[in-house]
């Protein structure tokens, strides 16, 4: 079977389909890793005079078309006119790039990540529609189902996500919850399938030098409370620092943000700013190396993703990986990754007590801690291992073959 998996994100220099460079590119690049072994899998992304035009990497061909870097994230740009005009300017060039690169060879499946230029290539060429899966990683529902009233005017009007999904063969999202809502806006039943993000558990069997070189480097000490991800008002930071808040800990407890803090700028000095006014032991470290990440998790000792909506989040998985307890609320595909009781503690999402009482359990109770953990790394190898994932989706690559 040839596989080409479309990676076009609006793009930060250099980004790559490869494990640790964010979300996506380390979902994309383990679903071709795994497909390669058995298939021709090619990964054609977007790239702006940083990496080479053609590469092989763990047997997955690598081909980049030249495109321009938008000034903003998507979501940011439908938000004036002009920011409009860019993107759907951006997704015409890249889809006709898409679409050349296509006519010149035979793939049995297309495999796309992102709504906007894909939007377009359904049009540009309809005969792609029988051969395409789209994966939804969405985690922003409400922003890109027009579910909120503080929705732009353009989403409002055109939900790319969903135009998309009614034109092509497969689409994939990642947990229950949003495929019934989904289904509720029109989408046939017979074209989702629910297959969540993966993990590849050995990946996180680190070292004690490697975790205390990252203890020594981050400057932790005492307990360590961990958030990974994007700063921004989804993923409910600030949430988690009126949290430490409630509990009064002092210097005993640090609240550990990983993540950049550049995508909102605005919100994460906020929450800086917060931190610092309430006395509360939290560092930010921005983006980190992968590297820096894995063993990070290893290094906490409680991981908490209080987000107010969420798809389905790989840093959970990871942190499951390595064997934590975790805290997250009873959003999204977070329900699939935590059961309550067992590896975690599901919270209310913006119930601050709630996700404070739930802290303080664990910081006082270091067995719990321990077993949780173990449970976590349990579920990771039985259900999440992504050689497990892979296969679901070369299922869904042979229907469409068919």
């Amino acid at each position: 079977m040839k596989i080409l998996h479309v990676f076009d994100d609006y793009g930060t220099p250099g980004e790559r389909v490869l494990a640790g460079q964010g979300s996506v590119p380390t979902v994309v690049y383990y679903l071709a890793k795994y497909a390669a072994r058995r298939h021709d899998v090619t990964v054609l992304e977007r790239d702006h005079g940083i990496l080479p035009k053609e590469e092989f990497i763990d047997g997955i061909r690598y081909v980049r078309i030249d495109a321009d870097k938008l000034p903003a994230a998507p979501y940011k740009l439908v938000k004036s006119f002009s920011g409009l005009t860019k993107l759907v300017w951006d997704a015409f060039g890249v889809a006709r790039k898409i679409d050349k690169f296509i006519a010149r060879e035979d793939f049995d499946v297309v495999h796309v990540h992102f709504p906007f230029a894909s939007s377009i290539l359904v049009n540009l060429n309809m005969k792609l529609r029988d051969k395409m899966v789209y994966t939804a990683h969405i985690g922003e529902e409400r922003k890109r189902f027009a579910l909120d009233s503080s929705v732009p005017l353009a989403l409002k009007l055109f939900s790319p996500d969903l135009y998309l999904m009614k034109r092509v063969r497969k689409s994939v999202v990642l947990n229950e919850p949003l495929k019934e809502k989904l289904v509720k806006k029109g989408i046939e039943e017979e074209k989702l399938e629910v297959i969540p993000n993966g993990v590849n558990a050995k990946d996180f069997n680190l070292s004690k030098e490697e975790v205390e070189r990252v203890r020594k480097k981050y400057g932790l000490e005492g307990i360590t409370v961990m958030f990974a991800g994007t700063v921004t008002p989804r993923k409910g930071v600030l949430q988690l620092i009126r949290a430490g808040e409630i509990l009064k800990l002092g210097k005993n407890v640090l609240f550990l943000i990983v993540g950049n803090l550049n995508l909102d700028r605005e919100y994460s000095q906020k929450v800086m700013e917060y931190a610092k006014s309430k006395g509360i032991n939290a560092k930010f470290t921005g983006f980190v190396p992968y590297g820096d990440l894995k063993a990070l998790y290893s290094a906490c000792d409680i991981f908490v993703l209080p987000s107010l909506e969420e798809g389905h989040g790989v840093v959970l998985t990871e942190a499951m990986a390595s064997g934590k307890p975790l805290i997250g609320s009873n959003v999204g595909g977070i329900l699939m990754q935590i059961r309550d009781g067992w590896n975690g503690f599901l919270v209310e999402p913006a119930n601050e007590k709630q996700l404070a009482d739930k802290i303080k359990y664990l910081i006082e109770n270091e067995d719990e801690r321990k077993r949780m953990g173990k449970n976590s790394r349990r579920l990771a190898e039985e259900e999440f291992d992504w050689s497990r994932i892979a296969e679901r989706y070369l299922e869904v690559y042979e229907e469409i073959e068919k």
